[in-house]
């Protein structure tokens, strides 16, 4: 349940507005303040991004985990490195021993496995802007096309998409700025090992339940508690008979006038219909015979 006072006052609404869109200035200092709340080899080396700010695709990322980069910034300049990891969190890229490092100490209760020193060299975090993309081109001075060259790709976009057997997912393709033939494919992600809970793709489409009827359901009754979440607000719950005592209108008593015309009802009702007999029904056929005849004879 979220708390909000926009109801309260003015002031309550200007509260939570600023808290939804915090100045620059208070962005800045807290993020100044939480950062000397955390040892050194915690710190982020860029800002924590809002999650709107925050890359969501490979279209944002540009560059995936497999993909050989150049640094064009900071002591590693020049180094041509592959991208081992993305953060989330600041759109950063991690490279690996061929990008830049940041020597830190790192406390005893933080050690990793056959770790001996308190100093342990950490990857410092890249924006996008201070890569570019390495890739593998026909060397054009070979007419045969048997060689290749490594060059930088300026900047890249994005034409047309297709599926990706190895990513599972659309994947866009990935052309030079100003060569749209020349496509850079996508690095293939390491494989995955499947858990001991994992179920095999053939066992997983193989069908083994068909529905026999549309009007009773294919889940039993007592399986509705562990799909659905029984605290729900929208859960309809089940009416009991003190619920339906609340629902229902009691009897109003009834008037004196009222119960004598019932009884009347219930007195012709129950006093017994008349039949027409043989003879009754003669005498009417002769009554209907003697009025045709007259009429005839007028």
């Amino acid at each position: 349940m979220s708390i909000n006072f926009k109801h309260i006052s003015k002031a309550g609404a200007r509260i939570m507005e600023r808290l939804a869109n915090p100045p620059k200035g208070i962005v800045r200092h807290q993020a100044k303040e939480q950062a000397k709340a955390l040892p050194e080899f915690l710190q982020p080396d860029l800002p924590i991004l809002p999650r709107e700010q925050r890359f969501r695709g490979p279209r944002d990322w540009r560059f995936m985990p497999g993909d050989r980069v150049v640094v064009l910034h900071g002591e590693a300049k020049g180094n041509i490195a592959r991208v081992t990891k993305h953060d989330t969190a600041t759109n950063g890229f991690i490279l690996d021993e061929f990008g830049p490092t940041k020597t830190v100490a790192v406390p005893k209760d933080f050690w990793t496995e056959g770790q001996t020193t308190h100093m342990v060299n950490l990857p410092v975090l890249l924006r996008q802007r201070d890569l570019r993309l390495v890739a593998e081109v026909e060397d054009p001075a070979d007419p045969t096309g048997a060689t290749t060259k490594t060059v930088a790709v300026a900047n890249i976009v994005y034409k047309g998409q297709y599926y990706d057997e190895d990513y599972k997912r659309m994947m866009p393709y990935r052309c030079v700025f100003g060569q749209p033939d020349l496509i850079i494919p996508w690095p293939r992600p390491e494989p995955v090992e499947d858990g001991p809970l994992a179920t095999d793709s053939e066992v997983a489409r193989e069908q083994t339940f068909w529905v026999d009827s549309i009007a009773r359901g294919s889940i039993p009754q007592q399986a509705f508690v562990t799909i659905r979440n029984p605290h729900s607000k929208h859960r309809r719950g089940t009416i009991t008979p003190a619920d339906l005592r609340k629902l229902v209108a009691p009897d109003m008593p009834l008037t004196e006038t009222k119960k004598a015309y019932l009884e009347e009802q219930k007195m012709l009702h129950s006093r017994p219909k008349p039949v027409l007999t043989d003879a009754d029904k003669q005498m009417i056929g002769d009554r209907v015979r003697q009025f045709m005849e007259a009429g005839e004879r007028k």
